[in-house]
């Protein structure tokens, strides 16, 4: 090894030496060098070392990990809180019911008022009772025909509980008498005439209905509700009606999905007698109609599809088919629901519905049924806060046959209604609101903004551009309530007729009267002095306005009643 590194060592030297030969040529004094000689290197050959890794099999050795726990104690200091005493409230676990409740009461104007219920009280298997109430004024109003009315009613009811379906019994009967003093005494007594007497109308409203109603405790069995309801409705003047009314609805439940339908058969047998120097005339028809509808419900949204069938056959057999939808969608865990539908329908016009609305209509007036055709909706409903809840609507909604009210100057003069029906367009811009404050205070209102749209009549008789309705209530502790209500209508257009003369047997020309609007405030307010004894005052029309609902028929100008009631 030592004799390679030599030989490369005089090879090295060799080479640089006519170099340094060369530079000293000029440098060092005496001349030049020259070595000659042939040089020839080699390489030995290496001996590699074989360092290729090689598997070590050893085995560690196992290690034993120990846990130690310190014996630290930590000292915390003794402190005792006082508990405040807790009263221990121990109530029944249904509290007391009382079997009856009376209620006597006495107003301005000769207002006596009467209400009595009787019923059995808490019981498993059945229930029954009775309800009884009467009301009646002289009306108080001057200047005009005598304007006293009386309400009569008693119904008695019985409901049987059986495992699976409730059973229940009904029958009621309504007598109300009101007066056509729509006119003015003074032009009776300029010419010396007798003031009409015979005025009184009488309603006699007779009724038995009978129920049978599911109460499975499996959603998914088939629900139903079946109803079968006869009423006998007849006028002092003459007029009669007999409507024998049956419904079933029947509703299934498969998963998140419902299948449901509503049956209704309705017959009604109408005489009429407009008065007594004209025959009487007969008015049958009866009404079918099939109504299913399947909905769905998921987490955040309700869908509901249906369809409303009719076949009307009461002067001629008809055919009405209208489309019914609903969908409406959850955001923010129902803080806001927005929803939109369509509806439609066939509606009855009996004569105790229309005198139910307008008592003061001509004794037999010619029926007519009515059609929706179509109700568009759509709207936001929701809760800004757990106190606070609002509903805004807008629906456009077609109508065929819509019953409306004008003065009737052929039957009577001027002092009763008549029935025409028109095509009817009606757009509603409506909002509702209501606020629960707390500690027994709430609130509730509803706007309603209408615009009609009459196809023969001039104007949309007696009904308003807008209706306003608030009202609020307050419980002290359940001993001290008062409630507030407050109805503002807009002005109506009125079609009446205009007699120059009482003695006038037709109109000498009709006219429309725009009725103002006004503002209906009613006050209530009872104490109850003991669970079974309570005092109250009732106050209506605290504005003391003499206004017309209906033309040429203004209401009391204030009433005031208090009294008391009592249970036993």
């Amino acid at each position: 090894m030592k004799t390679h590194v030599l030989l490369r060592a005089c090879s090295a030297f060799l080479g640089l030496l006519p170099i340094a030969l060369l530079a000293q040529e000029g440098a060092t004094p005496g001349g030049q060098y020259y070595i000659h000689g042939i040089f020839n290197p080699t390489i030995a050959d290496v001996q590699k070392v074989d360092r290729r890794p090689q598997a070590l099999d050893t085995v560690l050795p196992e290690r034993v990990v120990t846990y130690q726990v310190i014996p630290t104690q930590a000292r915390l200091p003794i402190k005792v809180d006082s508990i405040a005493p807790a009263k221990l409230g121990i109530s029944q676990t249904n509290e007391r019911l009382y079997k009856g409740f009376v209620k006597l009461g006495y107003g301005i104007f000769n207002t006596p008022l009467g209400e009595l219920y009787y019923d059995q009280g808490r019981n498993k298997k059945n229930s029954y009772g009775i309800h009884l109430k009467h009301m009646s004024s002289n009306g108080g109003l001057n200047d005009l025909g005598y304007s006293g009315y009386s309400f009569n009613n008693a119904d008695a009811f019985y409901t049987l509980r059986l495992r699976n379906h409730a059973v229940k019994l009904r029958a009621d009967y309504a007598r109300r008498g009101v007066n056509y003093y729509g006119f003015r005494e003074e032009g009776f007594d300029t010419l010396d005439l007798p003031v009409p007497g015979d005025i009184l109308q009488v309603y006699n409203d007779l009724g038995f209905a009978a129920q049978v109603k599911s109460i499975y405790g499996d959603s998914t069995a088939l629900a139903h509700d079946v109803k079968l309801d006869a009423r006998y409705y007849t006028a002092r003047t003459g007029s009669k009606e007999t409507q024998v009314k049956f419904t079933a609805d029947l509703s299934k439940r498969l998963d998140s999905e419902t299948y449901a339908a509503v049956l209704l058969i309705d017959n009604n047998a109408y005489t009429g007698q407009p008065n007594d120097t004209l025959p009487s005339f007969r008015q049958n028809g009866t009404l079918i109609g099939l109504t299913p509808t399947v909905s769905t419900r998921g987490e955040k949204y309700v869908v509901r599809v249906g369809a409303g069938i009719y076949v009307d056959a009461m002067s001629k057999t008809t055919f009405h088919f209208y489309p019914q939808a609903y969908l409406s969608y959850s955001l923010f865990d129902d803080i806001l629901v927005p929803y939109a539908g369509v509806d439609g329908q066939r509606m009855r016009n009996s004569y105790r519905s229309i005198t139910q609305e307008n008592p003061w209509t001509i004794p037999g007036p010619v029926l007519a049924n009515s059609s929706k055709l179509y109700d568009i909706y759509g709207g936001l409903r929701g809760s800004l806060s757990s106190a606070l809840g609002f509903d805004v609507r807008v629906s456009y909604t077609g109508w065929r046959d819509r019953l409306l009210y004008i003065t009737d100057g052929f039957y009577s003069f001027g002092n009763q209604f008549n029935t025409v029906y028109d095509d009817v367009k009606v757009l509603d811009v409506s909002g509702d609101l209501t606020y629960d404050a707390g500690k027994g205070i709430r609130f509730h209102g509803r706007l309603d903004i209408f615009n009609y749209d009459t196809d023969d009549q001039a104007e949309p008789w007696n009904l308003p551009p807008y209706q306003l309705a608030i009202g609020a209530r307050y419980s002290l502790r359940d001993k001290l309530i008062i409630e507030l209500d407050a109805m503002l209508m807009g002005k109506r257009k009125a079609f009446t007729p205009i007699f120059d003369s009482v003695l006038d047997q037709t109109p000498d020309r009709t006219e429309t009267v725009e009725l103002n609007g006004f503002v209906d405030i009613h006050l209530g307010v009872e104490y109850r002095y003991t669970k079974r004894l309570s005092v109250f005052l009732q106050a209506s029309n605290l504005s003391l306005s003499r206004y017309e609902r209906w033309v040429s028929y203004p209401v009391q100008r204030g009433l005031v009643l208090g009294g008391a009631s009592y249970a036993f």
